[in-house]
């Protein structure tokens, strides 16, 4: 938990991509680390190509983009089929088992999970959260649960169950 971790996290619109790349940023930060957080996504609110880069840093962050992601989630077809053949050995490709079709000629480490089942509808992107910061050890397990229950209240998208969706999650990666 040291040094430079980058993430990116993918799949399409509406997925929460965006979401939990926040609350992952928001928890290195409550570690007295440097974060950053970019996004690109299409002009559609729901089902285009969406990423969101995460970047935590001991030191300075002085572009915003992941250029060596050590750990990548897919959680859509288009998003595997567009970094499975890029990756180096170093990476760890996390996909939804529900959704994606591996094709195994990547180079990179990879490891599906049912993803979807883990956790209540709508808050699959909180159980795979789970798994990035049990399988990138970027953040503390109780620094990203902090950040959720701070966020779980009325005037915001998480709600009851977020943080239990994300235990789920963390616990998946062990198995």
């Amino acid at each position: 938990m040291n040094g430079r971790t980058e993430i990116v996290l993918s799949g399409v619109g509406g997925q929460g991509l965006v979401t939990i790349g926040g609350i992952l940023g928001e928890a290195a930060v409550l570690e007295g680390r440097n974060a950053c957080l970019s996004s690109s996504y299409g002009t559609e609110a729901r089902g285009t190509f969406t990423k969101s880069d995460v970047i935590i840093s001991d030191d300075e962050i002085d572009f915003i983009e992941a250029e060596e992601p050590g750990t990548v989630l897919c959680l859509a077809q288009a998003a595997y089929d567009r970094y499975s053949p890029v990756l180096g050995p170093e990476a760890v490709l996390v996909y939804d088992s529900d959704t994606v079709t591996p094709s195994g000629k990547g180079a990179a480490r990879e490891k599906g999970y049912s993803i979807s089942s883990l956790a209540e509808p709508g808050m699959a992107n909180l159980a795979a959260l789970g798994l990035v910061v049990a399988l990138s050890g970027a953040v503390r397990e109780e620094s990203a649960a902090s950040v959720l229950r701070k966020k779980t209240v009325s005037s915001s998208p998480l709600r009851k169950g977020s943080e239990e969706a994300f235990r789920k999650g963390f616990a998946a990666a062990s198995l």
